[in-house]
């Protein structure tokens, strides 16, 4: 809201007096409840600029989300790729054979030819070239300033500053699934677990360990960091349970929960023998219900991963009991209805598809069991899109990727999809 000169006491009072009447209305819904819901701002996509998407897209064979205001392309003649801006301009020409990933902190990494790989910025400059036996890690570009590199002869991992420079050498182990595994910086400490000690080690951005702690560690998040740690039982067999440390790998909170999550607003999903839902920095439970934690199947070699919601937009999608997915507020009120369903393996509580995701810029992601079809709905679970896309990603920048009949195009929150437009 705009700040409003106020002139004189009188009318500082007043309007005062007014907003709370307004405040107090409009948080009320027809139940006489607090409505939570949040106002978002949407970031302006222009009506001109999906209709010049539009007209670009035939000429290319793939597209990316967009990336800080670029998406990559490939050109379908020359099979080479470049980026677009919002209005559809190659901003960038369709120059290179490979890009990894899009742009992330004002910088993309693309792939030329001979096995050079070059950091570029957002004019398409050159700003370093690396080759073998490094290549860009298996990550998302730039974090806390740092990017991950990977030295292809001894599967070993280390990290480049914006210059191109090795900050961290090529000395970490790396290996996907059952670790060690390295992650991105977060938070400015970075983690991965030695599978021969099954000991968490995080580093900072200049590669010093700062601490280790028994068990497997997840990213830290507003400070905290999840893991999960195994103990025995009578019988020989173990259980693991997860609890919390900070970051300087003291137990915030202890190791009592099932399953746990994130913090994302002072809040993370967790769930007990008897309780299941949102716990605060005191581990103590501020929002349960009739809820439950779903475990993804990842596959033998990978194990299996816990599905665990977040807050996004005053809203959180949960599952209930019965398998159906909803979104509450952050009061517990169900804000959109408990109407979709997880695909699960062999009927198992194992399952494979998630029906429900976070809200980006006023929309969520939906999946539809019935159509194997993704669809967009907004804070009121009005569908803006029904359920028609065979491939769909998350609204980023104002837009989301989407595929339909094997047409890529985009859409935005207001209604408009490019693969309707220029009919």
């Amino acid at each position: 809201m705009k700040k409003k000169n106020i002139y004189n006491c009188t009318m500082l009072l007043v309007m005062a007096l007014l907003m709370m009447v307004i405040g107090t209305a409009c948080d009320q819904n027809n139940n006489g409840k607090q409505a939570s819901e949040p106002t978002v701002e949407q970031p302006e996509v222009m009506q001109a600029d999906m209709e010049a998407l539009a007209k670009v897209m035939p000429k290319y064979s793939s597209v990316s989300s967009f990336s800080e205001g670029l998406a990559v392309v490939c050109d379908k003649e020359t099979e080479l790729y470049g980026f677009i801006d919002k209005k559809g301009n190659e901003v960038i020409p369709c120059k290179y054979y490979y890009i990894s990933p899009d742009f992330s902190e004002g910088t993309a990494v693309v792939y030329k030819t001979g096995d050079e790989w070059s950091l570029i910025d957002k004019t398409g400059k050159e700003i370093a070239t690396f080759g073998p036996p490094y290549r860009p890690g298996f990550h998302d570009g730039f974090h806390d300033g740092l990017m991950a590199i990977f030295n292809t002869d001894d599967d070993k991992e280390g990290y480049i500053d914006k210059t191109g420079k090795v900050v961290i050498p090529a000395e970490l182990d790396m290996r996907m699934c059952n670790g060690p595994i390295s992650t991105n910086f977060s938070d400015g400490l970075r983690g991965w677990y030695d599978y021969d000690s099954q000991k968490s080690i995080f580093i900072d951005k200049t590669g010093n360990k700062v601490f280790e702690c028994e068990g497997d560690a997840e990213d830290f998040s507003e400070g905290l960091a999840a893991v999960s740690k195994c103990f025995s039982l009578d019988n020989d067999d173990f259980v693991c349970h997860f609890g919390f440390v900070d970051k300087t790998g003291f137990e915030a909170i202890p190791f009592i929960f099932k399953h746990a999550g994130c913090f994302v607003d002072g809040l993370c999903w967790a769930e007990t023998e008897n309780a299941c839902g949102f716990i605060n920095r005191d581990g103590k439970f501020e929002l349960t219900g009739d809820y439950k934690t779903l475990v993804l199947d990842e596959g033998m070699e990978c194990g299996n991963y816990p599905l665990c919601p977040t807050f996004s937009e005053g809203l959180a999608w949960v599952c209930n009991k019965d398998g159906k997915f909803g979104y509450i507020d952050k009061t517990g009120q169900v804000v959109i209805p408990f109407r979709y369903e997880a695909a699960y393996d062999d009927g198992s509580e194992l399952y494979y598809q998630q029906p429900c995701h976070d809200f980006h810029d006023g929309l969520a992601r939906v999946w539809d069991k019935t159509t194997d079809k993704y669809g967009y709905v907004d804070h009121e679970g009005n569908e803006v899109f029904p359920c028609q896309f065979r491939y769909a990603e998350d609204l980023k920048e104002g837009v989301a990727l989407v595929d339909r009949d094997g047409q890529y195009g985009f859409i935005d929150a207001k209604g408009n999809c490019t693969l309707d437009m220029g009919k």
